[in-house]
């Protein structure tokens, strides 16, 4: 009997998209008893993992051949070429021509000149015959009517005929089938190259393979170039909106007169929602609020309406870009959008241009679903996608041998990118996670899945003395011959995740920097979380420790420290002005971030994909059922000191146990302690009461003592009396060392 309930491509309408089919079903189980399991009446086979890599890549492979040629379609049709472009091309060519002319002018004027002083020097020496004579006057004549056309069309500026559509869709005809050429003669070469070198053919079959393979993992984006930057000089730059066909070169100015560009328009900054879906009125709107800030702007070009607002270059014609950037929150204002949503980013290649970014809706809307990473699927060695930029490109990492920073206020969303980098960390077979957090609230739901969990002073301490131990051991295994230590199933990466790190003990943040700094190349690095990044919480090592440095909203002046640069804000840097979430009922800005990392420079911002707790919860259940990823040998030397609980540890814990209390008075206690050992517990029974008591609580912090233990007894306020006592938590958080 069939059980294949997958939809029948066939019986699908033409254009219709197969959904993808699960790899497992909800309720399919692995374990005993399961219809896979040991004890299950059916086994099925798992698929070879060969044979399951080799599915994957050829599917990376198609999808990357199929990109290349719909890219090799949208550039030989001329579509990453914007009408904006073409029309600038064709002014272009009348500039050029303009400058020729001119050139060519005092080109001529250079050589008359030399021809008259020339002739004057031999004049001097020797004398001129008549001819020689008659030849000067007119060669100075020639000078003057040449160097009287230069003055004249020097004072004239250069006027530019606006192309009309048709000639602008000539231009694209013309590009298309200049194109289409050189794809037609580049199939043929390559054809007859394979025809008649087969060695050729075959290089080529394997770099077309290779290439198609990377493309895959790389999909190409087909949209509409920007604008060379030699097209955006300000001779070329578009009309005015309100000039006419008739009369080209007519301004306002000219005519006396403004002309409204909607109803209702005075002539000042208007918010950019009227414009609609009118490029050509958004730039307007862009440049009226940019010079009513004081801003010397030539033109915005490159005006574009993205699904969450606009995009467009401003050209400044003197100042500085940082001064644009200090008047966004103005322009805020000046456009109508909310509080941030101007972002600004300075162009290192253009001095004068800044790209800035009008958000009217949330560009991370509908966000993408958190990636599925089944237990033991991954690999440390290979990118993470931590979510979506602003530019529709996914945010890929590579967290091998990466110290990691994520800086972020309360309510930025911290605890989206700790659940993100955890979840892939604890699916990867050669990398394992160190939870350290002094709250004690750890990875929450994840916290299982960490190798070693530290929550108190004590344990904090010792874990990061393993740390240190287990980086300066690699480092002594390592051979001269090898720079990095090499990742594998057996020797993991380590990843020490130090949430809330201001409220660590001085001593244990110097710890955790000397790790960073010398755990890089041996693979023990260092995740750290913190509100801010102030030198008196995080140290003067953050450019030359942290690698990838992440910011969610934060604080001002953390932003240069975390990026390293005096002029972050002004480059673009602008995590300052993301707002973050008051509460569950309104999540703002949390979760969106900027980032620093190799191959990510720009200041684009990016959201990270959020993992919900129930579904971390299944991920913890799923991965546990599968075995753990850790070696034993690479936590040896933690889990010797652990092997052995105390006696008299676990003799309160046996009270504890048996009065099923949250805390026990010394009273209490004593029964339990007597009953395993009389003649040690039961000297004191002729004292009174509070000699006893005290008698017994002496003897119970010298048990502790030898065994190496701090427990103190303390003051129980919520029994009758307030006797002294133990708590529970106290005891399990001892013996959570022991497990």
């Amino acid at each position: 009997m069939s059980t294949d309930t997958g939809t029948d491509p066939a019986a699908l309408p033409p254009g219709a998209v197969v959904p993808k089919q699960p790899t497992a079903l909800p309720g399919e189980s692995t374990g005993p008893g399961g219809a896979t399991g040991p004890d299950g009446s059916e086994k099925e086979k798992r698929p070879n993992p060969v044979a399951r890599w080799a599915c994957a890549q050829a599917r990376r492979t198609g999808d990357g051949a199929k990109g290349i040629s719909e890219l090799l379609a949208h550039w030989g049709s001329t579509a990453d070429q914007s009408g904006e472009e073409l029309r600038r091309r064709i002014v272009a060519g009348q500039l050029e021509a303009f400058t020729e002319r001119r050139d060519e002018l005092r080109s001529a004027l250079a050589r008359e000149t030399k021809k008259v002083v020339r002739l004057e020097e031999e004049a001097s020496d020797g004398g001129l015959t008549d001819a020689q004579r008659g030849q000067l006057t007119l060669t100075r004549e020639s000078a003057r009517r040449l160097e009287k056309a230069l003055r004249d069309m020097t004072k004239v500026p250069f006027r530019a005929v606006q192309p009309t559509e048709r000639q602008v869709a000539r231009a694209r005809t013309f590009g298309r089938l200049r194109r289409a050429a050189v794809l037609v003669v580049g199939s043929i070469a390559t054809v007859m190259a394979a025809v008649h070198a087969p060695q050729i053919g075959l290089l080529a079959l394997v770099a077309g393979t290779a290439m198609a393979w990377r493309t895959g993992g790389h999909p190409p984006r087909l949209t509409n170039r920007p604008v060379p930057d030699d097209l955006l000089i300000p001779e070329l730059d578009p009309p005015a909106k309100h000039l006419t066909p008739e009369k080209p070169a007519e301004t306002p100015a000219d005519t006396g007169s403004p002309v409204e560009l909607f109803p209702g328009d005075t002539g000042k900054p208007f918010p950019i929602s009227i414009a609609a879906d009118d490029s050509d009125l958004a730039a307007e709107c862009l440049r009226r609020a940019l010079i009513d800030e004081g801003l010397a702007v030539g033109a915005v070009t490159d005006v574009t309406r993205e699904k969450w607002g606009w995009k467009a270059t401003a050209h400044l014609t003197k100042g500085k870009p940082s001064a644009l950037v200090l008047r966004l929150p103005e322009l805020d204002v000046a456009l109508g959008v909310r509080a941030g949503g101007v972002m600004a980013q300075p162009q290192a290649a253009a001095a004068g241009s800044v790209v800035l970014r009008v958000l009217l809706a949330d560009p991370f809307h509908p966000m993408p679903l958190h990636p599925v990473h089944p237990p033991r699927s991954n690999s440390i060695l290979r990118p993470v996608t931590l979510g979506p930029s602003l530019d529709g490109t996914p945010t890929q990492v590579t967290l091998a041998g990466q110290n990691v920073m994520v800086i972020a206020v309360p309510g930025g969303g911290k605890s989206a990118i700790v659940r993100n980098l955890a979840d892939y960390i604890t699916s990867c077979t050669d990398a394992v996670v160190v939870d350290i957090d002094p709250t004690g609230r750890g990875l929450g739901p994840l916290r299982r899945l960490a190798a070693i969990r530290a929550y108190d002073e004590e344990t904090i301490d010792e874990t990061l003395d393993w740390a240190i131990r287990e980086a300066e051991l690699r480092a002594e295994q390592m051979g001269d011959e090898v720079d990095n230590w090499q990742v594998t199933d057996d020797s993991p990466a380590v990843f020490v995740l130090v949430d809330e790190h201001p409220q660590l003990m001085p001593k244990q943040k110097q710890k955790v920097i000397k790790l960073g700094r010398i755990g890089r190349k041996v693979r023990v690095t260092v995740i750290l979380l913190s509100q801010d990044a102030t030198s008196d919480v995080v140290g003067d090592a953050i450019a030359d420790v942290f690698g990838i440095r992440m910011m969610l909203p934060s604080r001002k002046a953390d932003v240069p420290l975390v990026v390293g640069s005096d002029t972050a804000i002004s480059e673009g840097w602008m995590p300052h002005r993301l707002t973050p979430s008051p509460g569950d009922w309104d999540l703002a800005d949390a979760g969106c971030f900027y980032i620093i990392a190799p191959g990510l420079r720009d200041p684009i911002l990016r959201k990270a994909t959020f993992l919900d707790a129930p579904t971390a919860t299944l991920r913890t259940q799923e991965r546990l059922a599968a075995g753990p990823a850790v070696p034993t040998s690479l936590l040896q030397s933690q889990n010797e000191e652990k092997a052995e609980i105390p006696e008299i540890l676990a003799l309160l814990h046996h009270a504890f146990e048996a009065e099923a209390a949250d805390s026990l008075s010394l009273d209490q206690l004593h029964a339990h302690l007597a009953a395993s050992d009389p003649d040690r517990w039961n000297r004191w029974q002729d004292k009174p009461d509070k000699d006893r008591l005290r008698e017994i609580g002496k003897a119970l912090s010298a048990e502790l003592r030898r065994a190496d233990i701090s427990l103190p007894t303390e003051r129980l306020d919520e029994l009758e009396g307030a006797p002294r006592g133990i708590r529970r938590a106290g005891l399990l958080t001892l013996l959570g060392n022991y497990e």
